[in-house]
């Protein structure tokens, strides 16, 4: 289990694909064809128990104070929601650079011409309720665009991983979603439904410290805990190009203590259009 951040500078093989926006192939054509057919992938154990428990200390002092630069959201009285959690330092900020994240965004999205756009944390309690989005062509939600080319070529245009911090049974807190869904053309039947009651519906039930990437295109959402709340971690990226989500904008100082990480500080860079500059910005 590798759960640290990359700690590498880019190789001449490396700026040639920042340049293009390709890549070598990282995934196996295996998870290349499920992640096609099926819209996610699993990752366990990208959090080990100490990081864990750590995440969980944080989130639940943030919720009653947050520090400067995360905000916070509360929901229906069920639910508290934290918004730009990599300001808070410590694991909450190595947890948006984790090695088996990046090798799955470098093959979604662009090769290395992504970057962070988000990041949030939600606490959320007994009665919480989550709302199925849309997914597919139907998706209003420009930004969540997913393609694939007959090669192989992913274009995400939203990539999101979710992080679990207490364990997930089916029906009870779980992340949920329609398999195929980004590629479907007709809008679903299911907005006025209870979750129980969307035959297509999967549950995948999550250990703590295990994560689920998938595209933004996939419809989704999270079942309401019964028995006690449950805390996630939520980091979405895009396409070099794509502006960060209001509130998430990184501090002069975060800026300033990850400059020295080659990862941190690349998925920290301002919007910028490839080839033109990125080089230069990487190294």
């Amino acid at each position: 289990m590798d759960t640290t951040p990359i700690q590498r500078l880019p190789t001449e093989e490396d700026v040639f694909d920042l340049q293009t926006g390709s890549d070598r192939q990282l995934l196996s054509l295996d998870e290349q064809h499920f992640f096609d057919i099926a819209g996610y992938a699993l990752l366990p154990e990208v959090l080990d128990p100490g990081r864990i428990e750590e995440s969980r200390q944080r989130l639940e002092s943030l919720a009653q104070l947050p520090s400067e630069g995360v905000s916070l959201r509360p929901g229906d009285g069920s639910e508290v929601e934290l918004i730009n959690i990599i300001e808070a330092g410590g694991v909450l900020e190595d947890a948006m650079a984790l090695q088996p994240v990046l090798r799955h965004l470098q093959a979604l999205i662009w090769g290395r011409q992504f970057r962070l756009i988000a990041s949030r944390a939600r606490i959320r309690g007994v009665g919480s309720r989550g709302r199925l989005t849309q997914g597919g062509k139907a998706d209003p939600r420009r930004y969540a665009g997913y393609r694939c080319g007959p090669e192989g070529e992913f274009r995400c245009l939203l990539v999101t991983c979710l992080i679990a911090l207490d364990d997930t049974d089916a029906g009870d807190g779980t992340f949920c979603l329609i398999p195929g869904s980004h590629k479907c053309h007709l809008p679903h039947p299911y907005a006025d439904r209870e979750l129980d009651q969307v035959p297509p519906l999967q549950d995948l039930p999550l250990t703590a410290g295990s994560a689920v990437v998938f595209t933004e295109n996939v419809s989704h959402v999270l079942r309401s805990p019964r028995q006690e709340s449950q805390s996630w971690l939520e980091f979405q990226y895009g396409p070099s190009y794509m502006e960060n989500w209001p509130g998430c904008e990184p501090s002069a100082d975060l800026l300033r203590r990850t400059q020295a990480d080659p990862v941190k500080s690349h998925l920290l860079l301002a919007p910028y259009y490839h080839p033109a500059g990125s080089q230069k910005k990487m190294v």
